[in-house]
């Protein structure tokens, strides 16, 4: 499948982004969890070295679609979506899927 061209966010995406990152600050890029973080419509505004790790690319994240991302793999997936205004980020918690879903673990069907 072709997926669009990442295209710049939108001020709004960057508003949000920037309070991801008061919230939050560079603890996405510490945590030893694959993270993404994206805009409302599902374009990777960060990734950290763990997702990248996770997910076998290197050559980045940034920019793709979260479901080109995520297409066929089997991953275990918890989002949760900040909103400010008409705005919005979604963070991406990725792992391996566990051989049995712990209480609280879902999955994401991709």
């Amino acid at each position: 499948m072709d997926w669009p061209a990442y295209e710049p966010a939108a001020d709004g995406a960057h508003e949000m982004l920037a309070l991801v990152e008061a919230e939050v600050g560079s603890l996405v890029e510490l945590l030893p969890v694959a993270v993404l973080v994206t805009s409302g419509d599902g374009a990777v505004l960060r990734a950290n070295a763990s997702a990248a790790a996770l997910l076998g690319r290197p050559d980045g994240l940034v920019g793709q679609h979260i479901d080109h991302i995520l297409e066929r793999r089997n991953l275990s997936v918890r989002v949760k979506t900040l909103s400010h205004k008409a705005d919005a980020v979604r963070l991406y918690v990725l792992g391996d899927v566990p051989r049995e879903l712990g209480k609280g673990e879902w999955t994401m069907p991709i």
